[in-house]
């Protein structure tokens, strides 16, 4: 209860002139009266009223003080806090935006029909004073689209929900529920009696927070090619594989026609087409073979330009009945040693590495003597000993045991040294170049001190100079070996190898990871030249500003991604491709998911004041009520 200071001193001031008129009254004067009866009678008189009149006037003094403090209390305006729980009519709707929300019959798809229930959810819980609606559009990336929107704003989320389409709003990828879930978290910790409604074509088993609105149509269905591969057998040929579904409520068995067409094969113009009778029943999905003795002719398939798989359905989710397979031409990697010296050390090595990345480049590997060594037209040089007059500009240069510093090398080298007993290297910065390496397994006895590099990083020390070192910019990428292999262990360690490898997986890293993503994957683009584009599907503007390489791009749409770079020191570009498709899960229309999110929320209350100044004001009419009912019986 609170009580307004002046207020309250009013009322005490009022009760101490009460008291001090009750003090001062006069008592009533005794007076002689001649006649003995009236005497008498008089005596008789007061001894029967006095303790009555005594009484009623004590009860008239209390009912006037306690007039004073019920009209005092009036004034102050007083009020008791209470707390109830929340118990407001708020709903909030959460609308499930994945791809698999574009399934349409009868002209609707599913996207529309929740949009329809929402708008109808929010009409009926703001035509209500104490109504509160908010909505949560789980897409990609969860988020509010109406936050709790009153009676006084209903227009507000009319007009938002009113401008909701499949084209605006549902996404090629899954639906963020776990996010959604949080957003709903934060109305529930506001009022945890709001309900949570999600509107959803997928069946949810296991949930007791959600109330799940399906909106899924009995006669959806749908057939989908869900991933296909390329694999490359031991005779270096091709066969693909296809992985199909046939998904639906009320589905008879189904006899479709997988169709194989193969683009470019074995570096011609040519094409191949093969369709290939299936026969699936209700929720089936398996993978389908495709062989080059499938095709017409038989002919082995070493290269292609594009694999696509389709199905002609018209069933309600036209998004995954085709799919593009690419990587079946493997970029050209011109690699050139030039050496002077009777071993060739680095034969070997580049053989290994030959094999090892085979299914990523097709490797062209020249040796040849440094009379006819080029500086330009090759991914990576490697000159042993014998330098050139110049370096080149166009690839990774490898300088190892260089009898001089070529023109633009930015180099300076040192006189050779040789000691008598073999030491071991040690180790410099950390690197990629270096990764897994141990630098006191290489020995060496005769090196080559680099004096200065602008801009090296030094990889490995001996005797507390640099001997190995390395740059990778956009315009210089240059490794340096102080170290004459002749004088050293190093080619017959399992170091000289990996350093190899290292050195293609650091300089020469595959532009792509893979060749198909799924909508919302995150992809890594690496690159060789100093200028990277990626074109999108549907007429996208390209992406051209990466920043920094490599780079990363998440895919929102399905369709085919061009990506192409330009060489550093040259105008030559080189174009890889990859195909984006719709989430397996999503093909899967009638899928049964587990494991919706707990929604947490502790119990809220409301906190009000009570005001009590109608009660105070009934007492004190009571109080007045009875006041005046004791003064009429005085008479009596």
């Amino acid at each position: 209860m609170t009580l307004l200071l002046p207020l309250g001193l009013l009322g005490l001031l009022s009760l101490a002139v009460l008291l001090l008129i009750y003090i001062l009254r006069p008592n009533y004067q005794q007076k002689l009266v001649s006649s003995t009866f009236v005497w008498k009678l008089s005596l008789k008189y007061r001894k029967n009223r006095l303790p009555i009149s005594k009484l009623r006037n004590i009860l008239i003094l209390i009912l006037q003080i306690l007039l004073l403090v019920s009209i005092a209390m009036m004034m102050a305006q007083p009020a008791v806090p209470t707390v109830s729980g929340t118990t407001r009519n708020e709903k909030v709707a959460i609308l499930d935006a994945s791809a698999s929300m574009m399934v349409a019959t009868r002209q609707q798809t599913r996207f529309s029909r929740a949009v329809s229930q929402i708008q109808e959810l929010a009409t009926t819980t703001l035509a209500e004073e104490d109504g509160v609606f908010s909505l949560i559009v789980a897409d990609a990336d969860a988020h509010f689209l109406v936050t709790q929107v009153t009676h006084d704003n209903a227009d507000e989320a009319t007009r938002i929900l009113s401008s909701l389409t499949v084209a605006n709003t549902c996404s090629y990828g899954s639906a963020d529920i776990d996010g959604a879930a949080e957003l709903a978290e934060d109305i529930l910790a506001i009022n945890s009696e709001a309900e949570v409604l999600l509107y959803t074509g997928t069946n949810y088993i296991g949930n007791d927070t959600f109330k799940v609105m399906s909106v899924a149509g009995e006669d959806d269905w749908n057939v989908a090619v869900t991933d296909a591969v390329p694999v490359l057998e031991d005779t270096n040929t091709y066969h693909f594989e296809a992985e199909v579904g046939y998904y639906g409520e009320k589905i008879a068995p189904r006899a479709m026609n997988i169709t194989c067409m193969i683009s470019g094969v074995n570096g011609t113009d040519r094409s191949l087409t093969y369709t290939k009778p299936e026969q699936f029943i209700a929720n089936e999905s398996r993978t389908i073979t495709f062989t080059y003795e499938d095709f017409a002719g038989g002919e082995p398939i070493y290269s292609y330009k594009s694999v696509m798989i389709s199905l002609a359905e018209n069933d309600t989710f036209q998004n995954d009945n085709t799919f593009f397979v690419y990587g079946g031409e493997k970029p050209e990697l011109r690699i050139q040693y030039s050496t002077s010296g009777t071993t060739n050390f680095y034969n070997g090595a580049i053989m290994r590495v030959r094999e090892q990345y085979k299914n990523i480049w097709n490797i062209d590997y020249n040796m040849v003597a440094p009379a006819d060594a080029a500086v330009t037209g090759y991914d990576l040089y490697i000159f042993e000993s014998t330098m050139p007059e110049e370096m080149p500009t166009d690839g990774v240069v490898l300088l190892s045991n260089p009898d001089e510093a070529p023109y633009g090398s930015e180099i300076t080298l040192g006189n050779y040294q040789s000691t008598d007993e073999p030491m071991s290297l040690a180790p410099g910065q950390a690197s990629p170049l270096t990764q897994y390496m141990n630098a006191t397994r290489i020995e060496v006895t005769r090196y080559r001190e680099v004096q200065s590099a602008s801009g090296f990083t030094t990889l490995f020390e001996y005797a507390g100079v640099p001997v190995v070192i390395a740059k990778n910019t956009a315009e210089e990428k240059v490794v340096v070996l102080g170290i004459d292999l002749n004088y050293s262990n190093f080619s017959l360690t399992i170091d000289f190898p990996i350093f190899i490898s290292n050195l293609f997986s650091y300089y020469f890293p595959p532009t792509l990871s893979s060749n198909a993503f799924e909508v919302g994957d995150t992809i890594t683009l690496n690159a060789r030249g100093e200028n990277l584009e990626v074109s999108q599907p549907d007429g996208h503007e390209p992406i051209t500003d990466f920043g920094t390489l490599p780079a990363t791009l998440v895919a929102t749409a399905p369709g085919t991604y061009t990506v192409t770079q330009t060489f550093m020191g040259n105008a030559d570009t080189e174009s890889e491709m990859f195909y984006v498709h719709v989430p397996a899960i999503e093909s899967n229309i009638t899928r049964t998911a587990e494991g919706l999110p707990e929604l947490i929320a502790e119990t809220t209350v409301e906190e009000s004041n009570l005001d009590l100044t109608m009660w105070f004001a009934l007492a004190a009419l009571v109080f007045l009520a009875a006041e005046w009912l004791l003064h009429s019986r005085e008479g009596l």
